[in-house]
């Protein structure tokens, strides 16, 4: 039976030779050892039982040990049967013939095997071509079958996914390629599912994020579409995809910017339309960039109408003629500010400004324009001539009031001598008749009280034309003049009740008639205006570095609204009228002006439950720290 398999081999061999290179071996390892050393022959003819080995056997250690899976084997039998045929092709074999056959038969099985081996050559070359080619380039790519199970992974969609084309091959997409929406984090379906359905291209809306293999999240933007056979035959997908992290973190980075920037915009559009002048931008062709809403009330235009107009137009030629010559400095990188007068103004009239330039140059460049800023200042021009005229005629009536208190004062100071001096010597004469005696006692007080007024009038003048009232400091002790006017008062006020506390040292360096005068009219005031038959209390009290001195009566207060005025000529501390005639209200004013005089100040405490208490406090040597 062998010798009849070995014709049969030779034979089939021998026939097959004609056409093909056919390779036929005795045992398996020295059939491995050809077909790794040179070229594979178009056919590789097995006898079912080889000596030593069965065909079946070595058939399968082809399969195992060569590269080239496609190499078409063919099992020749003598005898055969349906069981051998079929593990014949189990173990490897292209095709199995048994006996009988004739020529044609073998030769159609052999040219069959061959163009089945050429068609799946081209179908490998164009896979590794397509492979090559979906690795070079930059986006990801997954193909698909028809069931959708996956059948590539380029390099780049192994980087995103983190699987590896080895490990996804033949899995169902969604077990490696799961989407999530970026907003609502529900799962999103994927576009090969819908691909495969539809038959469609199909890709994602909205933001998507794909989750790898580790649990991470990318987010992507990705297209499908089908893989056609012909016109219509469906055999898979095709999704294409990219990694977009960094365009998201671009994007949203910008976004982020715009939005900034809108709001600076928006700020600065607020902050500018705020500032109560005119602001503007100039470029170098003389017209307006940015300009603020006074631009708009100022020329009546729209805000946004002015961008790009030029300055002649808007302003009118005769204000150009006027501010032209400013504008040429400007554009030429000066900044610098002036005020013009009498600028002829395009809605009628004329204007009085105050503008500022200030040149927009960047390093190294010619200047770029100018920012503007332009105040109308004609009604603060007017206010301000009609204060300085008004505070004029205030200053000139003043002075003449205050000249002729002073001239009719000094004029006055004579007469009103020479009648107190006839009074005093009238009242001197004996046996005189006793109501003439008491008229001339009449003229006497009338006149003293006139004199002690334009005294009074004297030192206003001075204080307000002179600046302030002139002392002669020399060694005064305070206290001996406080007895000596406290015994003049009591005597020319026999009803009065002074009381009188003195501590410490009293000596010092003041103007004593000018300070006699302050303790005398202090001391008549709280006569004046204190309440009847309570004494009044007058103290001094002296340390190391100064004299305080105060007086204090009972009565009804000082209103509080008249306390800060209280020093002010023509003033007084009650709203009763003086009955007396005594003062015209220049009192206080004299008192705290010789206080200033001595350097030193004046305080004022009114109460209803504590009564009213002026205090003066001076410097021990006034002379040294006053103004003179």
């Amino acid at each position: 039976m062998v010798d009849d398999s070995a014709m049969q081999m030779e034979r089939a061999r021998a026939l097959l030779s004609k056409h093909h290179a056919v390779e036929t071996f005795r045992d398996a390892e020295t059939m491995l050892e050809r077909l790794t050393q040179g070229p594979p022959p178009d056919v590789l003819l097995l006898d079912w039982q080889l000596p030593g080995v069965s065909g079946l056997d070595a058939c399968r250690y082809v399969r195992e040990h060569y590269d080239d899976v496609s190499l078409p084997i063919l099992i020749l039998s003598a005898r055969g049967a349906h069981a051998d045929f079929t593990e014949g092709l189990r173990a490897g074999a292209s095709d199995y013939v048994a006996k009988p056959y004739d020529d044609a038969e073998l030769l159609a099985r052999v040219g069959s095997l061959l163009r089945i081996r050429a068609q799946g050559q081209q179908l490998r070359e164009r896979e590794a071509y397509l492979a090559t080619t979906l690795s070079s380039i930059g986006d990801a790519v997954i193909t698909t079958d028809r069931a959708g199970r996956i059948t590539f992974l380029n390099p780049v969609a192994e980087r995103v996914t983190g699987w590896h084309d080895s490990d996804a091959r033949q899995r169902p997409v969604s077990e490696v390629f799961r989407l999530i929406d970026a907003g609502t984090r529900a799962p999103v379906e994927d576009p090969v599912g819908r691909v495969l359905t539809l038959g469609t291209p199909q890709g994602l809306i909205g933001a998507t994020l794909l989750s790898r293999k580790d649990g991470s999240e990318v987010p992507i933007e990705d297209s499908a579409a089908p893989i056609r056979v012909g016109a219509s035959d469906l055999t898979g997908a095709v999704l294409v995809f990219r990694d977009v992290t960094e365009q998201t973190r671009v994007r949203r980075h910008s976004e982020a910017l715009d939005a900034k920037i809108r709001a600076s915009e928006a700020e600065l559009r607020v902050l500018l339309d705020a500032i109560p002048v005119l602001v503007s931008y100039v470029a170098p062709d003389e017209t307006y960039g940015r300009v603020n809403k006074a631009y708009e009330e100022w020329f009546g235009i729209e805000q946004d109408s002015l961008r790009g107009r030029s300055i002649r137009e808007v302003i009118g030629e005769a204000a150009y003629a006027v501010l032209g010559p400013y504008v040429k400095r400007g554009l030429a990188g000066e900044s610098f500010s002036f005020e013009q007068h009498d600028v002829p103004y395009r809605l009628g009239g004329t204007r009085d400004v105050k503008v500022t330039f200030i040149a927009h140059r960047e390093p190294g460049q010619d200047p770029g324009g100018y920012v503007a800023l332009l105040q109308d200042i004609t009604a603060e021009r007017r206010l301000t001539k009609e204060r300085e005229h008004s505070v004029e005629q205030q200053r000139r009536q003043a002075e003449f009031e205050q000249q002729l208190i002073g001239i009719v004062s000094h004029d006055l100071r004579n007469p009103l001598g020479a009648i107190l001096m006839g009074a005093a010597r009238l009242n001197q004469q004996d046996g005189l008749d006793p109501g003439v005696r008491k008229l001339a006692a009449r003229i006497q007080s009338s006149a003293a009280r006139a004199v002690r007024m334009v005294n009074e009038l004297l030192d206003f003048t001075q204080a307000r034309m002179g600046g302030g009232i002139r002392i002669e400091c020399g060694p005064t002790d305070l206290h001996a003049l406080m007895r000596a006017m406290v015994e003049e008062v009591e005597a020319a006020n026999p009803s009065a009740q002074v009381r009188v506390e003195l501590s410490g040292n009293g000596q010092g360096l003041w103007d004593g008639d000018r300070l006699s005068q302050v303790l005398q009219n202090l001391v008549t005031n709280a006569l004046k205006y204190g309440e009847p038959e309570t004494p009044i209390h007058v103290a001094c009290r002296g340390d190391a570095e100064q004299v305080t001195f105060s007086v204090h009566n009972m009565g009804a207060p000082i209103p509080e609204d008249q306390l800060p005025a209280l020093f002010q000529p023509f003033q007084r501390g009650t709203d009763g009228v003086d009955k007396a005639g005594r003062s015209v209200g220049l009192g206080l004013f004299i008192v705290k002006s010789i206080v200033d005089a001595h350097g030193g100040r004046i305080d004022v405490r009114s109460s209803t439950d504590k009564g009213t208490t002026f205090i003066v406090t001076l410097p021990r040597h006034a002379c040294s720290s006053a103004p003179r």
